[in-house]
């Protein structure tokens, strides 16, 4: 089937209001939202229409009108998929996925995109899921039927990190670590609790105890990664900063570290703490080249290295 996308515009009115209508009618009996869109008619066309920030669009199937889209512009680069609706015949046969992509494809620079929909619609899940976006944990009640649930799609930059991108993120982080542990020759035996072993069930229980993760998108795949945790009211704890191998030297890694700062002083911290392989001369240079102070050394018994301790005023 050959899906696509055209802007919308003022002749399109009548035809896609009805389709919405048709579209969101199967909703709305369900959960009896007075802010449906099957409740909305002309004048919110138009007055969407006329808005500079907002972007409609109508899907054509094999040359039929069969749907449309609404964008709404968030942020610089952040973008709100507000609408998304096709002819109830049509459904489930992939066209909305499609149109997904074509849409995405019309704001080249954009760097994240948020969209929600009822939580209990298994076919809305797979169809966002199917299009890469992910779940934020976040949801909405909005009556006593219905719970919106807040999905996006990050491709580029520094964002927070969720649940369900933990695995991805601690494939991530082994892969990053793997190079001093090679370097050092540290295996599973002689260093069992090295990074480059990390499995995700360790960043599970420090999500789950509210630890601060980024990551670091480019092209919608986690290249790069770290995480804060509070030691005090005024100091945090950096733990695992990672770029994979083939990223590096790019000033990602930098970019992690500004976020870091950065989330430090709007919590009202002053100070990051970081331990380090000591061994490890070229880390300890980066970090130190950063703004990084060098506050003492520690042999632990079980540890084939000695460790390192920096801080960085923030």
């Amino acid at each position: 089937m050959n899906i696509q996308l055209l802007k919308a515009t003022a002749d399109d009115a009548e035809n896609l209001v009805s389709i919405q209508k048709k579209a969101f009618k199967r909703l709305y009996d369900i959960y009896k939202d007075e802010r449906s869109p099957y409740l909305k008619g002309i004048e919110e066309f138009f007055r969407w229409l006329n808005n500079s920030n907002i972007r409609i669009y109508k899907i054509h199937a094999d040359e039929m009108l069969c749907g449309g889209i609404a964008v709404f512009k968030m942020l610089d680069d952040e973008y709100y998929l507000a609408r998304l609706y096709i002819l109830p015949e049509l459904q489930r046969q992939g066209i909305a996925s499609k149109a997904i992509k074509l849409c995405e494809a019309y704001f080249e620079g954009a760097k994240k995109w948020v969209l929600d929909f009822p939580a209990d619609q298994i076919a809305n899940k797979r169809c966002y899921e199917k299009a890469g976006y992910v779940d934020t944990g976040i949801r909405e009640i909005k009556n006593e039927k219905l719970t919106l649930a807040v999905y996006e799609k990050v491709i580029s930059g520094v964002y927070v990190i969720r649940e369900v991108q933990l695995e991805r993120c601690a494939a991530v982080i082994r892969k990053s670590f793997a190079t001093v542990a090679n370097e050092l020759m540290l295996t599973k035996q002689n260093c069992p609790n090295h990074t480059s072993f990390i499995e995700v069930e360790k960043l599970q229980n420090q999500f789950k105890r509210g630890c601060l993760m980024f990551g670091y998108f480019l092209d919608s795949e986690i290249i790069g990664f770290v995480s804060l945790t509070e030691n005090s009211e005024t100091s945090f704890e950096m733990n695992n900063l990672s770029i994979l191998p083939e990223f590096r030297h790019k000033g990602y890694g930098k970019e992690l570290l500004d976020i870091c700062r950065l989330i430090v002083k709007e919590l009202g911290g002053n100070k990051i703490t970081i331990g380090i392989i000591e061994e490890n001369a070229k880390l300890k240079e980066w970090y130190t080249a950063y703004g990084f102070i060098h506050t003492g050394t520690r042999k632990f018994e079980h540890l084939p290295f000695t460790v390192g301790f920096m801080e960085l005023n923030v």
